[in-house]
C-alpha cells in the first residue's frame, strides 16, 4: 500500500474520491474535479490518498490551521472503501498525517468522530489521540 498527498486530479482520482465520499456521509454533494482541483492546489489543506494495486482504497484530509496559539492540524474525511477495510489503510493514513506533523513541527493534531464509528474511534485511542472534553458547535447556512 502506498500513501501520498493528491497533486493531480484524473478521472480515476475523481471516481475513486466520490465512491468513497459516498460511503463516509450522505448529506453531502460529491467532489467535483474543480472542488478536488482547489484542494491539490491549496497550501492548507492537504488530501492524501492510499493506494494498493493501483486502486485508490482510501482518504484522508489535513487542514492546516496558522493561529495565534500556535499551528495546528485538523484530520478531516478519513474515509477507507468498504472492501478495504480492517487491513491497516485507515492506521496508515492516520499515520501519514503524524508524520507530516512531526516533519513540520506542529505539535498538535485534532480530530473529530462519530461515536457510532467505533472501529475508528479506537484506532484513534490506539494511535494516542485523547478523547477531550468539549463542545463542538455547527451552524449550517442554508
Amino acid at each position: 500500500m502506498k500513501i501520498y498527498r493528491l497533486v493531480t486530479v484524473t478521472e480515476a482520482v475523481l471516481e475513486a474520491m466520490q465512491a468513497l465520499i459516498a460511503q463516509l456521509t450522505s448529506d453531502c454533494l460529491l467532489p467535483t474535479k474543480a472542488s478536488l482541483e482547489d484542494i491539490a492546489n491549496s497550501d492548507n489543506t492537504l488530501l492524501f490518498l492510499a493506494e494498493e494495486n493501483n486502486e485508490i482504497i482510501g482518504t484522508m484530509t489535513l487542514v492546516l490551521n496558522k493561529i495565534p496559539t500556535g499551528d495546528k492540524v485538523w484530520i478531516e474525511d478519513v474515509v477507507v472503501n468498504k472492501t478495504a477495510r480492517r487491513k491497516g489503510v485507515g492506521k496508515a493514513l492516520i499515520e501519514a498525517a503524524i508524520t507530516y506533523a512531526t516533519e513540520n513541527n506542529i505539535k498538535k493534531i485534532n480530530l473529530t468522530s462519530s461515536p457510532e464509528r467505533v472501529a475508528g474511534n479506537k484506532l484513534y485511542q490506539k494511535l494516542g489521540f485523547v478523547k477531550r472534553e468539549t463542545n463542538v458547535y455547527r451552524l449550517t447556512m442554508e
